[in-house]
């Protein structure tokens, strides 16, 4: 082993120490973009509302990636606007389920001002998988039953999305898990400030549109009926549609007044929804009537050859 040790040498030993790095300097060249600082950095905008007063933001913090959400700058000095961002934080901040996108903290960061720490996805939206008809019938069940757990977990605590939509639902690259994201819409009984109707049209249940309507569980499930009608159309799923009809349905008496209600149908696997494709298919349909076809056809010809 002393061969191993010949050229190491105690420092104790050697008054020199000019070969040694000083350890601020050593922390200054190894601190990568800030990867060892509580600030955030490589902040780069990441998207902005066309007509909301919000900001959102990638950065880095320890190595991770995060996603803020700040007000624009003309916002920023706004009370009722920093109450908004304040009531999502809170609302955020309450919820912790595998489905749903993680509020993290509210923070000064110097150049944003107020501003929520978001969990990063590193995913897509399901709109873009939508649109893109890049979705199987076993990933919509799937995403389905995901999203129905997440507002059911969301509603037990007395919250209310209001905007559930597929553009506020994220899909993760590994696998097919979905999050819920976007709560500036959201309300509960607890806060007292923006309590005017709100979310986006198309997925809107038909009672919120009038002028003294009021955020309800019965609302949010009419929004999850319009996804889950979208999911089943790209995905070609009859069952999944006749599901979220029974969401949608304009009475909000008559759909299910909770998500422990909705029967969202499971994924078959691949062997059974091959099966369940090809039975259901224009395919079957032909090579029945032609099996029929053939059957008269050869019945036919042994009567006449018997009378003869």
């Amino acid at each position: 082993m002393d061969k191993y040790r010949e050229n190491i040498t105690d420092p104790a030993d050697d008054n020199d120490t000019s070969d040694y790095v000083d350890s601020d300097a050593l922390d200054s060249q190894l601190d990568f973009n800030n990867l060892f600082s509580n600030r955030f950095g490589n902040v780069t905008l990441f998207y902005e509302s066309p007509n909301g007063p919000t900001l959102l933001y990638t950065a880095t913090r320890y190595g991770k990636r995060f996603i803020l959400k700040c007000l624009k700058e003309q916002y920023r000095k706004e009370p009722i606007y920093n109450l908004w961002l304040a009531k999502e934080f809170e609302i955020g901040i309450s919820l912790d389920h595998p489905n749903i996108r993680r509020t993290l903290n509210l923070e000064t960061v110097p150049g944003l001002g107020q501003t929520i720490v978001l969990e990063y996805i590193d995913g897509c939206s399901l709109k873009s998988l939508i649109d893109a008809g890049d979705i199987t019938s076993a990933d919509a069940r799937t995403i389905a039953g995901q999203i129905a757990d997440a507002l059911g977990y969301i509603h037990a605590k007395q919250v209310y999305h209001r905007d559930l939509k597929p553009a506020n639902i994220l899909v993760s690259c590994q696998g097919s898990t979905a999050k819920i994201i976007d709560f500036n819409y959201s309300d509960s009984d607890e806060f007292v400030v923006l309590k005017n109707p709100a979310g986006s049209k198309r997925y809107m249940a038909p009672e919120q549109f009038e002028a003294k309507a009021r955020p309800t569980a019965v609302a949010d499930i009419y929004s999850f009926g319009v996804v889950m009608s979208e999911l089943a159309a790209a995905a070609g799923d009859g069952d999944l549609a006749e599901t979220a009809a029974k969401c949608m349905d304009p009475r909000p008496e008559k759909r299910p007044q909770s998500t422990s209600l909705i029967s969202v149908p499971r994924p078959q696997s691949p062997l059974r929804q091959a099966i369940s494709s090809f039975l259901s298919s224009k395919i079957l349909t032909y090579v029945l009537l032609s099996l029929c076809t053939a059957l008269i056809a050869a019945i036919t010809i042994m009567l006449f050859t018997h009378q003869n």
